[in-house]
């Protein structure tokens, strides 16, 4: 196939790639997209598999993560290309392991690429994870709580190595998966939130929880305070800590809200980003401090710990924003008991429409990993409620300071991925490496 022909194919397969996700957000086409990738690279060199790769995935990567350029500015050439380095290594290693092994070896390739970029790279990030474009649709639910993010995206990478009527099958077959309409189920053990929106101004959030009635929790989002509220200010009214409490106890609901704890001198750049959680009588009663700070701006220091933290309705699991863009983090609060999943959250409006609505796929899949409830208090827009099937039950419309009031369930069962299936993402980077290996020792011996 002349190398023109080849990158027809690769622009096909980086349009359809794209497609998948926000602000398209058409991902039924996502087999097809891996099929042409693997046509383009069918009898390719690895010289011509590094080409096929950087159009194809130049074309993906370009025109769903231009958003960083609100973020980075002239940076974001550089990141893009970071982020699009693990698709051309992998069609590059392809041409040369395709020769030596079946195809859908291929899968297990991708995957482990996938896996590493995502959560073992100094720059991590997941956001263009081929799974993700089916958060939400709760078709695909059995399959997520069984092998998570990864194991979708072994699924579409798979069907996209079968051939004709067989890929025009599955390519049916996945399109209507994604369509299908499911409900959310009936929360069992009903928890009743308060959820509340706002940035920057406490007395709004303080405002906004005056008391209501019948509640179980109230909701805060991440920096809402930029200190440690249990230490006073300088100022007299900045002494919030026993506000916190009395509005706790006029409430007669469990407060959690995000707050910096200082851990050095520096008090402005070392500190924890934490998520404080304070029971009904107003005692603190749990603190969690964020795993994954975002990178290139100061967040805080990364804590190594994930609990669940005790309290009268049972374990909760507090992870914090940028925590949720990680599957491991809302696995572990889950395993030490978690029941729900409460986040305090962080997507400021510069961020824009896009990537407000890629960012919500990442908690849906939280939510269909682990079989839990999952609410969250943003600053602006945000702001919503997830069922364990990833349906979306509720979400503010606008940026406004304003509340809202979810319904969500306690769930004690576990699923399958949180008991062993979210092996599946290493296992295959393991596997990679070992068909990586093996072409290596056959090229030596010969």
């Amino acid at each position: 196939m002349p190398l023109t022909q080849r990158l027809i194919f690769a622009a096909l397969s980086g349009v359809l790639l794209a497609a998948a996700f926000p602000p398209y957000h058409l991902p039924y086409f996502l087999p097809l997209a891996i099929a042409a990738l693997l046509k383009a690279l069918e009898g390719a060199t690895p010289r011509q598999g590094f080409y096929i790769g950087a159009l194809s995935s130049g074309i993906h990567t370009g025109a769903t993560l231009f958003w960083l350029a609100n973020l980075f500015a002239s940076a974001v050439v550089p990141l893009c290309v970071i982020v699009a380095f693990f698709p051309i290594l992998f069609c590059t290693l392809w041409p040369w392991l395709g020769k030596k092994l079946p195809l859908w070896c291929a899968a297990v390739l991708w995957v482990g690429l996938e896996f590493y970029r995502a959560e073992l790279f100094a720059l991590n990030f997941g956001w263009s994870t081929l799974g993700y474009c089916v958060a939400g649709r709760p078709v695909f639910t059995p399959l997520a709580a069984s092998f998570g993010v990864y194991g979708i995206s072994f699924l579409a990478f798979f069907l996209g190595t079968l051939k004709g009527r067989a890929l025009a099958l599955a390519t049916t077959l996945w399109a209507v998966a994604c369509v299908v309409p499911l409900s959310a189920p009936q929360p069992e053990r009903p928890l009743r939130v308060l959820l509340v929106q706002a940035y920057g101004d406490e007395e709004a959030l303080f405002k906004l929880s005056e008391p209501h009635e019948d509640l179980d929790v109230i909701l805060w989002p991440e920096h809402a305070f930029h200190s440690d509220p249990r230490v006073p200010g300088k100022l007299k009214f900045e002494n919030y800590w026993p506000r916190l409490q009395a509005l706790a106890q006029k409430n007669n609901a469990h407060l959690i809200f995000g707050a910096h704890v200082a851990t050095g001198a520096d008090s402005d750049k070392q500190y924890e980003n934490s998520a404080f959680v304070l029971d009904p009588q107003g005692e603190l009663i749990g603190v969690h401090a964020k795993n994954h700070p975002v990178h290139f701006v100061t967040d805080g220091i990364a804590s190594q710990t994930a609990k669940a933290i005790p309290t009268t309705l049972g374990r909760l699991g507090v992870p914090i924003c940028f925590d949720n863009d990680y599957p491991e983090v809302d696995r572990r609060l889950v395993q030490d008991g978690a029941e729900v999943l409460l986040v305090p959250n962080m997507d400021p409006n510069e961020w824009g429409s896009v990537q407000h609505a890629q960012h919500s796929l990442l908690f849906a899949m939280r939510a269909m990993e682990n079989g839990r409830w999952l609410a969250r208090a943003d600053v602006d827009g945000g702001t919503s409620a997830v069922s364990p099937n990833g349906v979306e039950v509720a979400h503010v419309k606008n940026g406004e300071p304003q509340t809202l009031k979810v319904t969500i369930g306690r769930t004690s069962s576990r699923t399958l991925y949180s008991l062993g299936g979210w092996l599946f993402g290493p296992l295959c980077l393991i596997g990679g490496a070992l068909l990586l290996g093996q072409a290596l020792w056959y090229k030596l011996r010969s």
